[in-house]
């Protein structure tokens, strides 16, 4: 499985395609930089995934990306492109968000918002 957390401010603004490149002009000079130089080695600035492993249970997927953001998406797989960034990170160009196995949030604040989007999607609360 691959693992993805977003601030819920960040995927209000971004549903449901997330697209580093579209919030380009937004970044910090700092945050640029380091697009620029991604899109130089990789050709595109990435959207970071986590995926589980053996040595990589989908709890510490979870704890790592909730550090990150209330919200986490779960996927079955990742469309190609993608690149192996690290020994569990993954980066692909766009994160369909349509295409979650599961959702699980940190809180029950903003049910609503993804019953509405994700009708069929099992989305889980944790407290």
């Amino acid at each position: 499985m691959f693992f993805h957390g977003i601030p819920f401010i960040y995927l209000v603004r971004q549903y449901p395609v997330l697209n580093p490149a579209s919030s380009f002009r937004n970044k910090s000079p700092a945050k640029r930089a380091d697009a620029r130089g991604l899109i130089r080695s990789i050709g595109f600035e990435p959207v970071h995934l986590l995926r589980s492993s053996p040595t990589y249970p989908i709890r510490k997927c979870l704890e790592e990306c909730f550090r990150y953001g209330d919200i986490v998406f779960a996927f079955e797989s990742i469309p190609y492109p993608r690149i192996q960034l690290s020994e569990h990170e993954w980066g692909i160009p766009t994160l369909d968000l349509r295409r979650a196995a599961w959702i699980c949030i940190d809180g029950e604040k903003h049910r609503h918002w993804f019953r509405f989007r994700f009708p069929h999607l099992p989305v889980v609360f944790r407290r």
